[in-house]
């Protein structure tokens, strides 16, 4: 590749001011520059082009050279305002694009309130969002799917870094109608003659010999749909958190475990030692708020 003549923006702009209005002094007054300054700058341009760009004499005429070098300093300066526009709008949140993974209980209990500010306050920003189970979050976080996703820690894999932002108690879920719907709490060890249904959430039971009995059963659902349905039919019962239970579930009752009270934490999950895009950051601040709220 030739040596390519060391200029700025600033070089063409000038030269542009100059062929425009015909005259130094006004392209220096146009630019807020000094004469001398502004006739400094053109004569860098033209040395270290090789090639004078306007006629020496008492008139600003273009020199042949500098006539074919017009269209292509235009050029280069349309495209340099567009593109300092356009990360200007990246870095200001008025563009972009956002890709958020979460569990089915922030889908369901925030995203909605979360998304409408977030729309509100940035409109011009894409917004891409999935939801998945807690393992699903991290896969697509570590995969660069998406730049933030909000779950709790499954894998504690190092090139991710989780900020906690709540804990969740977990608790038996069942049918209105069911014998301990009306109870205000259970035992793990109460519960563990029902036809549960598992579950990916019970992997955080894990670690916990309470609910040991959790992590074998016969019946297992990995979709939440599918596993609510199953439930509003009182086709057996299962242990969530409390915010795995959705508000628009009045069919279903969740009532707390204890002995012992088990808790998971929800949080934010991004990549270790990344930097967040404009618009992710801004999303962060509002989950944190919400979580403070």
């Amino acid at each position: 590749m030739p040596n390519l003549p060391d200029l700025s923006v600033q070089h063409y702009r000038h030269f542009l001011l100059v062929a425009e209005l015909r005259s130094f002094r006004a392209a220096a007054a146009r630019a807020c520059r000094s004469q001398p300054a502004l006739s400094l700058s053109i004569k860098e341009m033209e040395h270290r082009l090789g090639q004078p760009l306007f006629e020496r004499g008492s008139r600003v005429v273009l020199t042949r050279f500098g006539q074919e070098c017009l269209p292509l300093a235009r050029e280069l300066v349309e495209h340099h305002n567009r593109v300092a526009g356009a990360m200007g709008g990246l870095a200001r949140n008025e563009a972009g694009l956002l890709a958020l993974a979460s569990v089915a209980t922030v889908a369901t209990h925030w995203l909605p309130e979360l998304m409408a500010t977030y729309r509100q306050q940035y409109p011009g920003v894409a917004l891409r969002i999935f939801d998945d189970n807690s393992e699903g979050v991290e896969r697509m976080v570590l995969a660069g799917e998406v730049e933030l996703g909000v779950c709790s820690p499954v894998t504690r894999d190092r090139r991710l870094e989780f900020e906690p932002l709540l804990r969740d108690a977990f608790g038996l879920v069942c049918h209105k109608g069911h014998p301990l719907a009306q109870r205000k709490s259970v035992t793990w060890r109460e519960i563990a003659p029902l036809p549960l249904v598992g579950t990916v959430a019970h992997r955080q039971l894990a670690g916990y010999p309470q609910a040991a009995f959790m992590m074998d059963r016969q019946v297992f659902v990995s979709n939440m749909m599918s596993l609510l349905a199953m439930l509003e039919r009182g086709v057996g019962v299962t242990v969530l958190a409390r915010l795995g239970v959705p508000p628009d579930s009045p069919g279903l009752v969740f009532v707390p475990l204890a002995r012992p009270r088990i808790e998971r934490q929800l949080g934010i999950m991004r990549l270790a030692g990344r930097a967040l895009s404009p618009a992710a950051a801004s999303m962060q601040a509002l989950l944190r708020k919400k979580a403070a709220g």
